[in-house]
């Protein structure tokens, strides 16, 4: 069974950790913010003691599960106390990688000091709008991009002043395909919200799909079918002839110091393995080459991933099966359609289906914890078990982020 209550809660301990894409005006997935969130429901972090929060989330982070491992080659924005800022070397930070938030504080001589020593140190920081508003003669030369909350009143009138300081501008909070359009006309540099959940940005691209959609769900399907071996999926694949094309050019592209180039889906399979073939199969297969779909991709094995972690300690489920739910737990999102007829159409079974769109039996228990912790609202769960999930969150994070690396150019 699936434990999901413990009466006896430790507060201090019970926060969720979250990974935030931050992306360039093409969608290009350039950054992550490291989130800690303290209680059920909470949108931004209330711990007692930030120090601590920090500590607890970076050491996970960077130092058991490493930051290229979590983020490759992509910066990250890091949440840091007012006593981290004053005495940096208790927690050392790549400088290289990661961008600095500023805490909400009140900035004095001795806090303008710290800052400027962790500038000279070679962080590059980001500060909100607000501070900006309030401290923005003090913060000259100090701030490298300004963090702007989009939803606002007026807030898209005052950017000329943040671009005069020669600020990156980075909106933040898009909540809306609105406040999106308006954002990239207004000339934001980044972008943070959750536009690419958006079914607005995946219309034209769900119009096109349309005619193979039930062919490309039935493949994936067969891709996480435990009982399908390789010589199917090859079969599988090599009905696909755009799908061959770049399963070959990403094939190839990754092993470019080989002698020999990559001619057969056998010997792709054979260079990379069952699973690395399979997940590169679902990503070329959904994010079609475009990088907003790219994201929800990402998310999207996070969470298959994660489903199979946590599967893994529960008899009654199958870690494959936990995995395929999870891959198609969010395929609404990506298709623009109803779950309901993307599961019709894929053809999978009745367990998968009865577990993601009613919630039963212990596969649906299991999705909905996962859902839980995605939003922070594990008030009613155990220390033990939020703290495992913290770490199979990273730990999936780190596999997602392996996974797609193989689809870069």
């Amino acid at each position: 069974m699936v434990v999901l209550v413990d009466s006896h809660i430790d507060d201090d301990r019970r926060y969720c950790i979250a990974l935030h894409p931050i992306c360039d005006r093409q969608f290009r997935h350039v950054a992550d913010e490291l989130l800690y969130r303290a209680h059920g429901g909470a949108v931004s972090a209330d711990i007692t003691d930030p120090l601590i929060a920090t500590a607890r989330a970076c050491s996970t982070a960077f130092y058991e599960i490493g930051l290229n491992a979590l983020v490759g080659s992509r910066q990250l924005y890091l949440n840091v106390s007012v006593d981290w800022l004053a005495q940096p070397d208790l927690l050392p930070l790549p400088v290289e990688q990661v961008v600095i938030e500023l805490p909400e504080c009140t900035f004095d001589d001795t806090k303008l000091q710290h800052l400027r020593d962790a500038v000279a140190k070679g962080y590059q920081i980001a500060a909100s709008d607000r501070q900006l508003l309030q401290y923005g003669d003090l913060l000259v030369g100090l701030v490298h991009i300004a963090k702007v909350d989009v939803r606002q009143e007026g807030i898209f009138a005052i950017l000329d002043g943040f671009r005069a300081q020669g600020l990156t501008l980075l909106a933040s909070f898009i909540e809306s395909s609105e406040t999106l359009s308006r954002a990239l006309e207004s000339g934001f540099d980044l972008l943070q919200g959750y536009f690419y959940a958006f079914p607005e940005q995946f219309q034209y691209q769900a119009q096109t799909r349309q005619g193979n959609r039930s062919a490309d769900l039935k493949l994936l399907r067969s891709l996480y079918d435990p009982n399908t071996d390789v010589g199917q999926i090859e079969s599988l694949i090599a009905q696909d002839p755009h799908l061959c094309h770049l399963l070959f050019k990403r094939v190839n592209s990754a092993s470019e110091r080989r002698v020999n180039k990559i001619s057969s889906i056998s010997q792709a399979i054979m260079l990379l393995g069952f699973e690395k073939i399979r997940v590169l199969t679902t990503t070329l297969l959904l994010a079609n080459n475009q990088p907003i779909k790219r994201l929800l991709v990402f998310k999207l094995l996070v969470r298959a991933f994660m489903a199979r972690q946590l599967a893994n300690r529960v008899k009654e489920i199958d870690p494959e099966v936990a995995f395929t739910a999870g891959l198609f737990s969010m395929m609404d999102q990506l298709e623009g359609v109803e779950l309901s007829q993307i599961l019709a159409e894929s053809g999978l079974d009745p367990v998968i289906t009865d577990a993601l769109l009613l919630g039963q039996g212990e596969l649906g228990k299991l999705i909905k914890v996962i859902e839980s912790f995605e939003s922070a609202r594990m008030e009613k769960r155990s220390v033990k078990l939020v703290e495992a999930l913290n770490r199979d969150y990273l730990s999936s994070v780190a596999w997602a982020q392996e996974m797609m690396s193989l689809t870069d150019d």
